[in-house]
């Protein structure tokens, strides 16, 4: 659950900390005194990004700081598998610059956006007005029935992804032979040419580098030889490794006397027999070195060859020897054609045949997940004075059975998914974003939001305006069920219905000031007499009246 939240210069916010209590906590104010505001912080605290344009005006950065108490073992080890420490708190600290230099901590260590919504997609989850309106469009159903079962979807996604790639990629190669294989009939003179051709010149990837460094070895065997001549006779003459080798014995006798003179002694010793190896190593190739006429003239031919080939292919020794392996290929998909595209037909269906099966699992999960909302949300519903609500999630799958035809795989699976309502007894079902008034869709987004809660055990919801559309008895009704849930998870709500404010445990007022001729938002915590007032405000407007203060106390005594 969120404890405390500190949001400076975010808009009109300029600084604002507030904590949380457990329960139901409701946010209420004018339209526009910043309640939306304090959501979208929090929002950047669970993951949204950030836009620069929210820094305050004349302010260098925003931060938004969120204290959470952790009650997940699924969080902690997230935190973990990040090398932060999770203990009874996380803290999650985000930093927004009008130059889009963001910075996310979570207690403390600096973390991606994909780590920050890893960790927070199973702490909290934000309800916004938007959300709503998802449900008037069918492109975010599957999206919303896969939320229920995030971790085992994704995982099903990401083999579904994997198979689908290998699929398109498999069949785009059986396209590229079927299409290719006139023209490369037509060109296989010259692609049997260029094969022995290349072949005939033993192409070695190392071949050209070492050549060139051995013709320079040659072409400088006099300064080479002379140097390393003149370091042997220096170091004989002398007999310079003999004497660090001294050295190190006589520091040994006074090793034992100090720490020092021991390191002394082990960086002598060790720099002797590091000598002695490179030494050695001269020597070898001192008496390797040989100049050869007849040999740098093979070289050097054998380089001039290279180059014109180069030159003739406009390639690289490198990339000469993958064209080599390209050709080779085509010419044997010409010279056994039959077999080619017979062999790429098997791996097309196999891989076909993987892909369907990976998406029917997809689909049995969301099959399953869907009885689950049908049951549990009608039930909600029922509650929220919906008693005569038919609801279903209607499946359209596509059945793929063409190997040939990859358009059937959207990119998440093959169901088509659509939510089916009927809110009166003796009318059909019909699509949910075509027979839902406004109401009812808050309704059900709430009947969705309690299930979702509850399926994911998330220790937050917040809701901006979950409400509207509704008043009189079913507001009470939801403001009920709002309540039912923050015995489990933590509510916070932004709304401008008084039955929803007076049954919170906790009620905040967010308003605006003029100070210094700037706008700021400002949060009071409201109680007793100044609780009262809000809620007949909210009652009769900006007029309190006496009725109003009486309705307030008997709502906030219910």
């Amino acid at each position: 659950m969120l404890t405390y939240l500190s949001v400076k210069n975010f808009a009109i916010i300029e600084n604002v900390e507030v904590t949380f209590e457990p329960g139901m906590t409701a946010l209420t104010g004018e339209t526009g005194a910043g309640k939306s505001l304090l959501i979208d912080a929090i929002g950047l605290l669970l993951g949204d990004r950030a836009t620069s344009n929210i820094v305050r005006t004349g302010a260098d950065k925003a931060e938004v700081e969120g204290v959470f108490r952790i009650q997940s073992e699924d969080i902690r080890d997230l935190l973990q598998a990040l090398d932060i420490d999770a203990d009874e708190e996380l803290v999650i600290r985000r930093q927004i610059t009008p130059t889009a230099n963001n910075i996310i901590k979570l207690n403390g260590t600096t973390v991606t956006l994909k780590d920050l919504r890893e960790v927070t997609g199973k702490l909290a989850d934000i309800h916004t007005q938007i959300d709503t309106h998802r449900l008037i469009n069918q492109d975010t159903y599957i999206d919303i029935i896969d939320g229920f079962e995030r971790p085992k979807t994704e995982s099903l996604l990401a083999s579904y992804h994997q198979a689908l790639a290998a699929y398109k990629a498999s069949w785009r190669e059986l396209r590229r032979l079927e299409r290719s294989n006139d023209d490369l009939a037509e060109r296989l003179d010259l692609l049997r040419f260029q094969k022995k051709e290349l072949e005939g010149y033993g192409l070695d990837p190392d071949e050209e580098a070492d050549l060139t460094e051995q013709v320079e070895k040659m072409e400088h065997y006099d300064t080479i030889f002379q140097t390393m001549q003149s370091i042997r006779q220096r170091l004989e003459e002398f007999d310079a490794l003999g004497m660090v080798y001294d050295a190190a014995k006589d520091l040994g006798k006074i090793a034992s006397l100090s720490e020092s003179y021991q390191d002394l002694q082990q960086r002598f010793e060790s720099h002797y027999y590091e000598l002695d190896d490179a030494f050695e190593t001269l020597k070898q190739e001192l008496a390797s070195l040989d100049f050869d006429p007849r040999l740098l003239d093979e070289y050097q031919e054998r380089l001039n060859r290279l180059d014109a080939l180069k030159r003739k292919y406009r390639k690289s020794v490198p990339e000469l020897i993958e064209y080599l392996h390209e050709i080779s290929a085509d010419i044997n998909n010409v010279d056994h054609y039959d077999d080619v595209i017979a062999a790429q037909r098997k791996r097309v269906q196999a891989a076909f045949q993987d892909t369907c099966e990976k998406a029917a699992e997809l689909t049995t999960l969301r099959q399953q997940t869907s009885r689950y909302i049908e049951e549990k949300l009608l039930a909600i519903l029922g509650d929220l004075e919906l008693p005569d609500t038919r609801f279903e999630i209607a499946f359209s799958q596509a059945s793929p059975s063409d190997p040939n035809d990859p358009s059937v795989f959207f990119d998440h699976g093959v169901d088509e998914v659509d939510f089916l309502l009927s809110t009166n007894v003796g009318e059909p079902l019909k699509p949910l974003s075509k027979s839902a008034s406004g109401g009812e869709m808050s309704r059900i987004m709430l009947g969705f939001k309690n299930l979702l809660a509850t399926s994911l055990n998330l220790a937050l919801m917040i809701f901006d305006e979950i409400d509207s559309g509704v008043s009189g008895y079913v507001a009470n009704q939801v403001a009920k069920k709002m309540k039912a849930i923050a015995k489990a998870t933590q509510v916070i709500c932004i709304t401008h219905i008084p039955q929803v404010a007076s049954t919170s445990d906790h009620h905040l007022r967010i308003h605006k000031e003029v100070v210094n001729d700037r706008t700021i938002a400002k949060i009071d915590r409201l109680a007793g007499e100044s609780r009262v007032r809000e809620i007949a405000a909210m009652l009769s407007g900006d007029k309190i009246t006496d009725a109003a203060l009486i309705s307030a106390t008997e709502l906030l005594n219910q």
